[in-house]
């Protein structure tokens, strides 16, 4: 059962005077606590990866305990993170209404020729200093440094504007923004919820997945049930909770190239990697003519670097890689993408992309690489919802690297 990603997030570097958080799959790791909330029965932790502080709320289920100034604390007896539907909506209803701990301290961040009210057609061309949406695009999303700004943002929006149909539409914004940027599930669902989001929405798969990565693969599969047609996006979500053969199914159902990467993504995240080989194979045959040739060109790209990868994986065994650092490239969104792999005494030490031009890349280039040193390697890792192109960049040039490597 795949669960809330700190499991992953927490393959970190130690912090000074760290605080130590023993995981609920046995592993113990070095952060600082920031917040401990015992009602919401949520811990919020700061961590070093890759040079980068990162924080993370996450539930109790998530972490055994925690050690802070020599004093150890349970937090979840429980060995299984699976959570019941119930659990996971109590879950949702006590963390979703309030604000992350960095909030308050956020400042509200834009420039006065912003127009608030955000008219859906903003016209006028693109105008990223007037245009709420287009400043969203540009500014917030590429730039790490300004995403909680952007929640900020938001929330001003939303208190300052008694228009509905705005509301409606920045409520999904902002559970949008805690989705991608800082995988915040719970918070993300509730604000989901609040904007009655359902499958004929577009993020009603990104509410479905929340459940899952809360602890509850039956309420997202109870979701996927309530619609004979399902989007796109529905073939990673069963891929990634290993419902394989409904995700090759469904691929086949849509018969296009879009569909058919993201069957061979879900093989290869189950081993299933004679059939993602097939897929990729079948991307890249489809003829790219017509409207959509540039896409299908687009596409047979990524097909192609991940089945030169896969052809790697099993070098990419970091018990036959000799100690070094190692890099490789894979194409991504806007271009290649580098990663920078080390290994010393047979374990992954550090994933890094050290060069890269994409744009809305949200949590990826700290998600995947945090995967792949967890994991130990690139089977069964999975590319981060809303920039599966850029994740699955870094994962086929990680790969690629450490066959490099390979004795």
């Amino acid at each position: 059962m795949k669960t809330t990603r700190i499991l992953i997030f927490f393959a970190a570097v130690a912090l000074a005077h760290a605080d130590t958080i023993e995981l609920a799959n046995g592993n113990k790791v070095e952060g600082k606590v920031l917040e401990n909330n015992a009602e919401a029965k949520t811990l919020t932790v700061e961590f070093n990866l890759g040079g980068t502080l990162t924080k993370r709320t996450v539930p109790y289920a998530s972490v055994k305990a925690i050690t802070v100034n020599g004093a150890r604390t349970v937090l979840a007896e429980q060995k299984s993170t699976t959570l019941t539907p119930a659990e996971v909506q109590a879950l949702i209803a006590k963390v979703g209404p309030t604000e992350p701990d960095w909030f308050k301290s956020t400042r509200l961040n834009y420039p006065k020729t912003l127009d608030l009210s955000w008219p859906e057609k903003p016209g006028q061309g693109w105008n990223n200093q007037k245009n709420v949406g287009q400043f969203i695009w540009d500014i917030i999303n590429p730039n790490s440094s300004r995403w909680q700004e952007g929640v900020k943002l938001l929330h001003h929006i939303l208190d300052s504007n008694p228009d509905a149909a705005l509301k409606a539409r920045v409520t999904k914004e902002i559970a949008n923004m805690h989705f991608r940027f800082f995988q915040d599930y719970a918070r993300a669902a509730w604000w989901w919820q609040q904007a009655g989001v359902t499958l004929d929405d577009q993020p009603g798969i990104h509410l479905a997945e929340c459940y899952w990565r809360l602890g509850s693969k039956q309420m997202a599969l109870d979701m996927l049930g309530k619609s004979q047609f399902l989007q796109l996006d529905a073939i990673k979500l069963l891929g990634d909770m290993l419902e394989t053969d409904r995700a090759v199914e469904m691929s086949e159902e849509y018969d296009e190239p879009d569909a058919w990467q993201l069957a061979g993504d879900a093989c290869r995240l189950a081993g299933r990697l004679t059939e993602a080989r097939a897929f990729y194979e079948k991307v890249i045959n489809t003829p790219a003519t017509g409207q959509r040739a540039e896409r299908v060109k687009r596409t047979q790209g990524r097909a192609q670097a991940s089945l030169d990868a896969l052809k790697l994986f099993d070098l990419a065994d970091v018990t036959k890689v000799a100690d070094g650092t190692y890099k490789d490239s894979s194409l991504g969104y806007e271009g290649q993408i580098e990663v920078s792999v080390k290994v010393r005494g047979k374990k992954i030490e550090d994933v890094k992309v050290t060069q890269h031009k994409e744009k809305q890349y949200y949590s990826a280039l700290t998600d995947v690489p945090a995967q792949i040193i967890a994991k130990q390697g690139v089977k069964g890792v999975d590319a981060t919802s809303r920039a599966t192109i850029t994740g699955d960049a870094i994962i086929n040039a990680t790969a690629k690297a450490l066959a490099q490597g390979a004795k």
